[in-house]
């Protein structure tokens, strides 16, 4: 992964982002609400949460519904995505925000460890190895959720997905600068199937990993320590 130029990416659109997401996420309430609201059923309470590539606390805005005393730590290489996320949850006490690259500074002693729409722009040895730090860093029965961008195991589905997607793109409202910037982004992907990421799962030691949503290409699953 090329660090600076992630960071550069997504510092660029840190300010559009949010107000995008329905735009290139077509199923963004169950991806984002529904999907996420399963982690009641397993934890009541968490002490500690981290979120991987938090950008602008999306993902950590849904977490944090769900358990709002716990202390949060956001992780994510753009800082002026960062400073949005900072500025969602001020006046909160719990939360603590690092600019680094999370596959070097995976913060330990979590009792749930989320990713959105981050882990993808990894290789797939950084994603082996992200999975395996996330791994030690949280104690046995905790818990890593991520939603994420997959590409299907056929080719020939992975076209419609890709096809169906673009359709709902151009439908959405964007315009042709955005859509300009969102295919710049779409080149630093490096996309696998959701049974190839389940298995470096497995590989990384969790005991209990399932694919709990999926809608095309965006997928959520949950890995159990």
């Amino acid at each position: 992964m090329n660090i600076e130029k992630v960071k550069n990416q997504f510092d660029l659109i840190a300010k559009q982002y949010d107000s995008h997401r329905r735009c290139f996420i077509p199923c963004y309430d169950d991806y984002y609400v529904r999907s996420v609201s399963i982690l009641k059923e397993y934890k009541a309470k968490a002490r500690h949460i981290a979120d991987l590539g938090a950008g602008t606390g999306l993902l950590t805005k849904e977490i944090f519904l769900l358990y709002p005393e716990a202390r949060f730590t956001l992780i994510d290489l753009s800082t002026d995505m960062l400073e949005i996320a900072k500025k969602r949850f001020s006046g909160l006490n719990n939360f603590e925000y690092l600019a680094t690259d999370y596959i070097e500074n995976t913060p330990a002693d979590c009792d749930i460890i989320c990713s959105a729409l981050s882990i993808h722009h990894l290789e797939n040895d950084e994603k082996q190895r992200i999975y395996s730090n996330i791994y030690k860093c949280v104690p046995d029965g905790g818990c890593f959720i991520t939603l994420d961008q997959f590409c299907a195991s056929s080719q020939t589905i992975n076209d419609m997905y890709n096809s169906w997607w673009m359709n709902y793109i151009d439908n959405s409202g964007i315009t042709s600068e955005q859509k300009k910037a969102w295919l710049e982004r779409k080149k630093i992907d490096r996309e696998i199937s959701v049974e190839d990421t389940v298995s470096l799962l497995r590989k990384a030691g969790f005991s209990s990993v399932e694919c709990v949503y999926c809608f095309m290409k965006f997928a959520t699953l949950v890995a159990i320590k």
